[in-house]
């Protein structure tokens, strides 16, 4: 097995091992959910990598093989009827999900990282002099993955869904997030095919089509395909969002995930569909929005500073 080949342009890394894999540090782990991010270089590489193991969901299927001779117990502590073990159940019972990300960039990094978080208020008139430039100054080469998803380059085999009218249409995945196999884990990703939607900011009524199609659509195959009803589904978008290209997550109201469903990042899309449709048309491009940020963004930074001149 190898460690990440030579790449072209457009490619994707591929591996088959951590062989050659060396920890700089620890940048964020979480006891609830089984999640810890490091930062570490591959040997004979250059550029950095962040690699994020989380422990699989206990499958059902397994537990007659977990609860049984094959697991070796080791006693923690006892206490009258209430005992506690440490157990090693069976290798192929205790696998961990990875994703890399590499080469990393410093962005990648931050968001990583154990960070705080903080509320800001970002008026229409911040949005236009700070954030748009910031959005409209970013490289490219950050969405590419996303542009690879929708030219069918990558991802192809995590298909769930694809409507492809250009105006209206959009790409289903599971989102990395998800073993797929814990349906109140469940996490999807709605990418939608046109290329001139950045974030709420950017929609009025001209896009209530495209955002009813998402959400009917959306709603319909999950039931379909996991039998998960509309009533346990969290529709959100998130702002500020981690990547510039319209997108809305579909998830279990199960599911605990920390700071991507928090208020202030989580905007429901049934009640952007209502505020466009009953308040304003261009209600989005108007309110000013109350955004739960980490520390580390660097759209922080400039929104203080520019806040702190004008006072």
């Amino acid at each position: 097995m190898e460690s990440p080949q030579k790449r072209t342009k457009g490619e994707c890394e591929k591996i088959e091992s951590l062989d050659g894999f060396c920890i700089i540090r620890v940048l964020s782990e979480d006891t609830l959910t089984k999640r810890v991010s490091v930062l570490g270089r591959f040997e004979g590489r250059e550029g950095e990598a962040v690699v994020t193991a989380q422990r699989r969901h206990i499958a059902r299927e397994t537990l007659p093989r977990m609860l049984s001779k094959e697991t070796k117990t080791t006693l923690h502590f006892h206490n009258d009827i209430y005992t506690k073990y440490d157990a090693d159940v069976p290798n192929d019972l205790s696998q961990v999900s990875i994703d890399l990300i590499y080469p990393a960039t410093q962005k990648h990094i931050d968001k990583a990282t154990d960070q705080k978080f903080v509320m800001v208020s970002e008026t229409a008139e911040l949005y236009k002099t700070v954030t748009l430039p910031y959005i409209n100054n970013l490289p490219q080469a950050s969405i590419q993955w996303v542009y690879n998803i929708l030219e069918k380059k990558a991802e192809l085999e995590r298909l769930i869904f694809e409507d492809s009218d250009p105006d209206i249409g959009f790409m289903m995945h599971p989102d990395l997030k998800w073993d797929q196999q814990d349906l109140e884990s469940l996490y999807c990703l709605v990418i939608c095919n046109r290329r001139d939607v950045k974030s709420i900011r950017d929609l009025n009524d001209s896009h209530l089509p495209l955002l009813l199609n998402i959400r009917d659509k959306g709603m319909e195959m999950i039931q379909t395909k996991y039998g998960v009803q509309a009533h346990y589904l969290r529709v959100f978008v998130h702002y500020q969002p981690s990547y510039y290209h319209f997108h809305v997550h579909f998830v279990h109201t199960a599911y605990v995930g920390g700071n991507g469903i928090a208020v202030g990042k989580a905007y429901l899309l049934d009640d952007i569909i209502d505020n466009i449709q009953n308040i304003s048309s261009d209600y989005y491009a108007k309110k000013t929005l109350q955004c739960h940020m980490g520390e580390a963004h660097p759209l922080l930074s400039l929104l203080r500073k520019t806040v702190d001149n004008r006072d």
